[in-house]
């Protein structure tokens, strides 16, 4: 099997990034594999984050040292935000891809999606990791029985984001169109859940490899918050956040003193109080939400599970990318971002 120049997992953050990173890709033999290495991490995420000439330049030469220090191994770059920043409902997506197929225009691309709804409640409850705390409501721009499209990004120094705007699917078509859907490899958090072996299969077939190697007996977990726990330890959840001025007060030792406090919460959380009681219940049964999110996505999860199946069957290929749309087959024009769909005035 050929072993590729270059693998991208693009993500997305919460489809089992850490778990991938530390038991698969921690584990590739270092004579075949360069695993992320630290000098082009570094140099992609600030192309990514801080978009500017000098950024790219920086992340051109960054990938041409780690291209030469990888020699005839396989140059492997884990990096979730390529996909988009997650807070923003990935409407990045599309300069991300930009960047990346001019840093790797050879690249294999790993890609994982999940369904939605569940995504969602998922990246609320990271969001409380180093935020202060909100309802799921205020997350999402649920207001008076409806989703919203949001106002800010930061609002009393909370996040929240676009509900009905995830482009999962625009991401795949993207990345498909642009590298060939020959090296893009879709994959869903259920079925690496589900159908294990097959998923496992393939993903060995995209690093070139007959088999993953050998999972460590122990891989540390980045496990949700409990239900329970977010109601006892976060505040915030019972009130919805406020416009604020900023703080002219809240010095450097302020915020470091703050970020301090919150890891030690994490801390807590995890490792004493879900680990003793982890009671959880889904946060989106609130007010039908989950019905109305899935019901909104339910053709495009019909399409992923479509397109990841085919994968899983006969590998990558025109044949996947026919599976969520047949006329793009042979296309380079770039879909429509999920977000312009939402706001057309409908017919």
């Amino acid at each position: 099997m050929a072993a590729p120049d270059v693998v991208l997992h693009i993500g997305l953050h919460k489809t089992a990034t850490r778990f991938l990173q530390r038991a698969v890709f921690a584990q590739l033999d270092p004579e075949h594999f360069l695993v992320n290495p630290p000098d082009l991490t570094r140099a992609l995420k600030q192309a990514l984050w801080f978009p500017s000439d000098e950024t790219r330049r920086r992340a051109h030469e960054a990938v041409d040292h780690a291209r030469k220090q990888a020699g005839e191994r396989t140059l492997l770059v884990s990096e979730p935000g390529v996909s988009g920043d997650m807070y923003s409902s990935h409407e990045d997506w599309q300069q991300n891809l930009e960047l990346v197929h001019e840093l790797f225009p050879g690249a294999t691309i790993v890609y994982f999606v999940r369904r939605q709804s569940d995504w969602l409640q998922s990246a609320y409850r990271q969001a409380l990791v180093k935020g202060p705390g909100s309802p799921i409501e205020f997350f999402l721009n649920y207001r008076d029985g409806q989703f919203r499209l949001r106002e800010a990004r930061m609002i009393g120094r909370v996040r929240n984001l676009n509900a009905l705007a995830l482009p999962f699917l625009d991401i795949y078509r993207g990345y498909a169109r642009e590298f060939g859907a020959e090296r893009v490899f879709l994959f869903r958090q259920e079925d690496l859940r589900g159908d294990s072996d097959r998923v496992q299969a393939r993903l060995a077939e995209a690093l070139g490899l007959d088999r993953l190697p050998n999972r460590p007996k122990r891989v540390s977990s980045n496990k949700a918050f409990s239900a329970l726990s977010i109601h006892l330890f976060f505040p915030g959840v019972y009130g919805w956040p406020r416009r604020s001025k900023p703080n002219r007060h809240h010095t450097r030792l302020g915020a470091r003193f703050d970020r301090r406090m919150k890891k030690i919460r994490t801390a807590l959380i995890r490792h004493v109080f879900d680990r003793m009681v982890y009671r959880d219940w889904d946060m989106l049964a609130r007010h039908g939400m989950r019905d109305v999110l899935d019901r909104h996505y339910a053709e495009e999860e019909r399409l992923l599970a479509a397109a990841a199946h085919d994968i899983l069957s006969s590998g990558p290929g025109d044949h996947a990318l026919a599976q969520v749309d047949p006329e793009s087959v042979g296309a380079t024009t770039a879909p429509e971002p999920a977000a312009v769909r939402q706001n057309r005035p409908r017919s």
